[in-house]
């Protein structure tokens, strides 16, 4: 898990979500950077929140901390360093944090009703033995069993799977997430593109079907399946 959560010890407004009835497990994506004439964090998005059973994560990484919410006392705690922030609820739509690095990570509700009966090694073979042809006729792809070059380089223990790019002669990366037996796609389409994130929502031997949480390639923008019998 990225440090800038493990060191954290955060104070916020708790209170609110209370009388909200904020639950179950929130993630980040479509974050918006506070200022655009200083430098910010790209991949800070999937950061994972679970109210109900009192954790943190990320999307890329399978390890949880647990935390402590605290509502009579407003307080959400680690026990390590101190940071403060800021904590905003939006109508139980969003919930927004500025953990620093320039981002506002904005928090939204997971719709876990889309559990599928297969497991995530079934889901990375399919997408790396089948052929899909070009993305929105525009991107040729391949989602490849190979691990992603910089994870290799930098020699990373979690390492991400390549994502060929034969369109743009460059290298992205790709990876599935599972939560609550909901999955989840994520994948970038060159080295330094920033991540699209998608839940899956049903699964059979031609297609890979999901809706979007998060896009970032105009040229991909709406894209609902991946099918392998064109």
């Amino acid at each position: 898990m990225n440090k800038t959560f493990l060191l954290i010890f955060i104070l916020i407004g708790l209170q609110s979500c209370r009388t909200q009835n904020v639950n179950g497990i929130w993630m980040s994506y479509n974050n918006r950077i506070i200022n655009n004439n200083y430098w910010y964090a790209s991949e800070d998005e999937g950061v994972i929140l679970d109210f109900d059973n009192q954790t943190i994560g990320t999307i890329q990484h399978d390890s949880i901390v647990s935390i402590n919410i605290d509502f009579n006392k407003s307080k959400l705690s680690m026990k390590t360093d101190t940071l403060s922030v800021n904590f905003k609820v939006y109508k139980k739509d969003s919930i927004e944090i500025d953990f620093g690095r320039n981002m506002m990570h904005v928090f939204r509700p997971l719709n876990l009703d889309h559990k599928l009966s297969v497991n995530k090694s079934q889901i990375n073979n399919f997408l790396f033995k089948n052929n899909f042809g070009k993305i929105n006729d525009t991107i040729d792809v391949e989602f490849s069993d190979r691990y992603f070059f910089r994870d290799i380089e930098f020699e990373k223990t979690n390492k991400k799977n390549a994502l060929i790019n034969k369109s743009w002669n460059d290298e992205g990366y790709w990876y599935v997430k599972e939560i609550e037996q909901n999955f989840f796609l994520i994948f970038t389409l060159s080295q330094t593109s920033d991540q699209n994130i998608y839940q899956i929502t049903s699964i059979d031997d031609c297609k890979l079907k999901f809706i979007q949480l998060q896009e970032t390639e105009f040229r991909i923008s709406k894209l609902i399946e991946l099918n392998a019998c064109d």
